[in-house]
């Protein structure tokens, strides 16, 4: 008896793995970038040299659209919208490209979040203390959020909310860099 018991507990030990990977074997891994270069707005009266409040102040910059051509991408692999089993935000990173003296001195702390039609605001991105002398800023993602409702859709938007200690320069230029990880299944 005790032979057809350990028989039977080393056959599960050698199966278990085996059927757990049998699940991982119609996964597809595939990652989409995004790019987009957009202009920093112009502060109210930055012109005459308004000063900041102490501590700076809070600003939220305009949604700035992308398109998910997320049709293209699921053709290219072979597989829609209905296997597709998780999406995550692995990499956003800011970028300054213009003017060339511009770094992110400017900025505090930066929050992103991303929207899409019939789906509410949420937090991506984030970069909480903001080192000086940085022209490139990479942010943490948030890692715990299924975005497969907004990588369907025809549009996400990104939403750049600041604390700012001081004005950026007129004419600052960012480019939005990011890196969508999606995870199909052809078996679902």
């Amino acid at each position: 008896m005790n032979k057809i018991i350990s028989v039977a507990m080393i056959a599960i030990i050698f199966l278990l793995p085996g059927c757990i990977k049998v699940g991982q074997i119609g996964n597809i891994n595939f990652n989409v970038p995004y790019s987009q270069q957009v202009d920093v707005p112009q502060v109210a009266d930055d012109s005459f040299g308004t000063a900041l409040p102490a501590g700076g102040i809070s600003i939220g910059l305009p949604a700035v659209g992308f398109a998910t051509n997320s049709g293209q991408y699921l053709v290219t692999y072979n597989t829609s919208a209905s296997k597709i089993t998780t999406v995550d935000l692995k990499s956003l990173s800011l970028q300054i490209l213009a003017p060339a003296t511009q770094n992110f001195d400017f900025l505090d702390s930066v929050q992103v979040y991303i929207s899409a039609q019939d789906q509410p605001k949420m937090l991506v991105a984030y970069q909480y203390s903001v080192a000086k002398g940085l022209t490139t800023l990479s942010m943490n993602t948030v890692t715990d959020v299924n975005l497969k409702n907004y990588f369907i859709q025809d549009t996400i938007y990104f939403r750049i909310n600041t604390h700012v200690n001081a004005i950026p320069a007129t004419g600052t230029q960012l480019n939005i860099a990011s890196s969508f990880h999606v995870l199909a299944n052809l078996l679902n």
